[in-house]
């Protein structure tokens, strides 16, 4: 039977690379098994061990292997991973995974400019402050004093309205 497993990783400002992730993963692996060692044979191009990297194709890897992963920026510029899975294998086999899919395909794990004319996606936080934003908008306008014609019954005029409450 295979035992749950969480791993939390934090990467140094400096460090954040997916080289700087599997070493941290195999540091947590007490199995010495087939698994690959950076200092043997780097299987990184210089380009891809750079910050330029996409944290997020990582993230899709795995999800795809059942990893519950999560990410976060610290106030003091470092990185935490968070990592969970049902068995701890799990973690290396991912990562080891989108280190050998980059070699055949590294466009797909570069961060990808934005052109300029192109509008970026907003994220989760952003669309729901803008969101509550938008709502207290809203709630401000509805109690907003409104400009109305004022009517006075109590007038002697046949049509009920006093001359100075009419605005034109």
């Amino acid at each position: 039977m295979t035992e749950e497993q969480a791993v939390r990783l934090i990467l140094g400002a400096e460090k954040n690379t997916i080289k700087d992730v599997y070493s941290l993963l195999k540091k947590n692996d007490d199995n010495t098994g087939n698994t690959l060692d950076f200092e043997d044979n780097e299987l990184l191009n210089k380009r891809l061990s750079s910050d330029n990297f996409d944290i997020q194709e990582l993230h899709k890897e795995y999800k795809n292997h059942n990893v519950d992963f999560f990410q976060r920026e610290l106030p003091d510029g470092k990185t935490e991973l968070l990592l969970h899975a049902k068995d701890k294998s799990l973690f290396l086999a991912a990562t080891e995974k989108v280190i050998s899919d980059m070699q055949s395909n590294s466009q797909k794990y570069l961060k990808q400019e934005i052109p300029v004319g192109i509008k970026k996606e907003l994220s989760l936080k952003e669309e729901i402050k803008l969101a509550k934003k938008e709502q207290a908008q809203m709630i401000a306008d509805l109690n907003k004093p409104k400009k109305n014609k004022r009517y006075n019954k109590n007038t002697s005029s046949n049509s009920g309205l006093r001359n100075d409450d009419v605005e034109l």
